[in-house]
């Protein structure tokens, strides 16, 4: 029972018992008074109608007395008037043996009244002749109790009903801070942090409140401090100082990871810039205007190259480096060049006209398949030709790599596949340290014409490129929840989500339908979105996610920690789980930096209960070193490769 309950149940128990003592008393008190009344109204009654009756001057005459008797009688409230002779003979007697009906029985009952019976002596002169003994009827009393009682008993009721409801409103108000207060523990709880602006008027409330918000002041300190923390060692460890983008160590373990065919990824295009005789403006205007000049073209190449999950870099000091999954190398000339000319113009406006130097690019198209030694490799040749071509130039390095997407007629080939129903689902589960399945991760197959089944990354481009993804994402949410409808699911699967359900409103709104349409197994999904579109497509991403919450549905982020970004945003967002970028598992074994940034950000999510699920575990000893800072969840082939979906019927 609540305190605000408590309270007013006792406050209006002791008003109860004072309501109720006071009830009784006055109601004794008039009982008393009455009950003196009947005696007092039967003796004096009997001592005026003797005298009366003693003034007669024949004794004898009965008929007058009865005379006498009946008058009084009549204009009085009587129960019995008996006249006796000296012998206890009874000459005349009157009773009056009227019910009372005013008065209800229960009350006559439970309050009983004595009828007091008074005697006078009727004489005539000095001689007796008889006793008159005269009884006042209880009724008037009982009228007269009942009707008190009644009207006491309506002005306690309203008293009280007044009373009980000013102690709520009373007791509501002064317990108010008690239910910010207590709002303010649910939310460090829930690893939110309230401050009560508003101070109560109450002293002891007061000096509450005011504990209260230095707690929750100094909790949300020790939040974002290990917040910055986690962004410290994320920017020490893998982003460049002087341009911003992801230094070389991250970049290798980002290639890395595009480049495995484990992972599924897509073929795309890399891009390298090269500055010429940077020496020459580090000496003549110093290393200053050197990390400037750097900076103006990370920044010119980033906003003529940005792309869906593009990757910026700077390799060394003269070296920055694009990549740029799902894109057609052939595409991006026009933007490359726009990048070698713009060098010029960037001198110019760093005031460094007179500077000697020159850029160089190049561009070819890469293979998940590929090594990153063989692709680096291939860069250096194409930066070499570039630069042997003169100032300011592009190369284009034509690789031997078949393009799926031009040799095959993607369009006609996908609707086949659609008509024939040739998708299908496979799944990659996640396992907690004792093997037991925490979810499930859906993946996109098709079986092409000859049987084969291929992974996204050998058909993705062309849907891509052909503007398809809401077709995929459909087909893959409808089969998932056909496989739901048709098995009793332990535990959830995990279905991501790109950015097309953002881009098309239709899509998003067949989405929430669908999943209302499906309300019965909501619980056993969960959606995932890649950390990208979580921080940088807020507007549009965090709406849907909180529409997919209010359905029941789980929500995760993938490829967590590949963003340069404030983490902060986890204590808003609160996502169930992160998963983290496959590209950490290549470097979790031997880099102490990669190592200290996974540590602090698992002691940021275990402080808001989100669990970190470690990708792309190939050995023991990754998951082992996982373990040891705190990942509690793991996916990848050393628990086995992604197999197909099977839905049973449940029995």
């Amino acid at each position: 029972m609540s305190l605000n309950k408590q309270m007013v149940l006792f406050i209006v128990s002791l008003l109860l018992i004072l309501l109720v003592g006071t009830f009784s008393l006055n109601l004794s008190n008039t009982k008393h008074f009455l009950q003196d009344q009947l005696h007092s109204h039967a003796q004096d009654t009997a001592t005026s109608l003797g005298l009366s009756l003693s003034t007669l001057t024949d004794p004898n005459d009965i008929s007058s007395m009865e005379t006498m008797i009946n008058a009084v009688f009549d204009r009085g409230y009587y129960s019995n008037i008996t006249l006796k002779d000296v012998e206890g003979k009874i000459l005349y007697q009157k009773t009056n043996a009227k019910k009372m009906d005013a008065v209800p029985s229960f009350f006559i009952n439970a309050i009983q009244l004595s009828t007091p019976t008074a005697e006078a002596l009727v004489q005539s002169g000095w001689m007796p002749i008889g006793t008159l003994s005269v009884t006042s009827h209880a009724g008037y009393a009982y009228i007269e109790l009942w009707k008190s009682t009644t009207t006491l008993l309506t002005w306690f009721l309203i008293s009280a009903i007044i009373a009980i409801l000013i102690i709520i409103i009373v007791l509501k108000m002064m317990l108010k801070p008690l239910k910010k207060m207590e709002a303010q523990a649910c939310a460090i709880v829930q690893k939110e942090y309230l401050i009560q602006d508003e101070l109560p008027k109450t002293t002891e409330f007061q000096e509450v409140v005011c504990a209260m918000n230095t707690m929750v002041t100094k909790l949300k300190t020790v939040f974002e401090r290990d917040a910055i923390t986690v962004e410290k060692l994320q920017k020490i460890a893998y982003q460049d100082t002087v341009t911003g983008l992801h230094n070389r160590r991250h970049f290798e373990m980002m290639i890395d990871s595009l480049l495995d065919p484990k992972n599924e990824c897509v073929a795309g295009t890399v891009f390298l810039l090269q500055i010429q005789n940077l020496k020459n403006i580090n000496e003549k205007y110093g290393y200053i205007m050197g990390n400037k000049v750097m900076r103006a073209l990370a920044d010119t190449m980033q906003a003529h190259l940005r792309h869906n999950n593009s990757l910026f870099a700077r390799l060394n000091g003269t070296e920055l480096i694009a990549v740029l999954p799902n894109s057609q190398a052939e595409q991006i000339g026009p933007q490359a060049e726009q990048i070698v000319q713009s060098l010029p113009n960037i001198l110019k406006e760093l005031s460094a006209e007179e500077a000697q130097s020159s850029l160089s690019a190049a561009y070819l198209h890469y293979e998940p398949e590929q090594s990153r030694t063989a692709l680096l490799a291939n860069l250096d040749f194409a930066i070499n030709q570039a630069s042997q071509q003169g100032q300011n130039q592009v190369f284009f390095y034509k690789t031997d790599t078949k393009n799926q997407a031009q040799n095959l007629s993607w369009d006609k080939m996908l609707n086949q596949a659609f008509f024939e129903e040739r998708f299908i689902l496979f799944q990659q589960s996640s396992y907690d340290k004792n093997r037991e399945i925490y979810d499930q991760e859906v993946l996109i197959r098709l079986t092409d014409v000859k049987g084969t089944i291929r992974t996204a990354g050998y058909f993705m481009p062309a849907v891509e490129q052909l503007n398809r993804i809401e077709e995929i994402d459909k087909l893959v949410i409808q089969l998932s929840i056909q496989y739901l409808s048709m098995q009793v699911a332990n535990h959830s699967i995990a279905i991501n989500l790109s950015k097309s359900v953002l881009e098309n409103v239709m899509f998003k709104k067949w989405l929430l339908k669908t999943l209302k349409a499906s309300s019965e197994i909501t619980s056993s999904i969960s959606f995932e979105m890649p950390e990208r579109l979580v921080s940088e497509e807020k507007g549009v991403s965090w709406p849907l996610i909180n529409e997919l919450k209010q359905l029941g549905v789980g929500f995760g982020i993938d490829h967590f920690g590949c963003r340069l970004s404030n983490v902060n945003y986890l204590q808003d967002l609160r996502p169930e789980y992160i998963k983290l970028d496959p590209s950490f598992s290549k470097a979790i074994t031997s880099d102490e930096q990669t190592q200290n940034y996974v540590s602090s950000l698992c002691e940021l999510a275990d402080s808001l209960d989100i669990k970190v699920i470690a990708m792309a575990i190939e050995n023991e000893v990754q998951q082992k070193e996982f373990a040891s800072l705190g990942v509690k969840y793991f996916q990848g082939y050393y628990y086995g490769a992604p197999s197909a979906l099977i839905a049973r019927k449940s029995l």
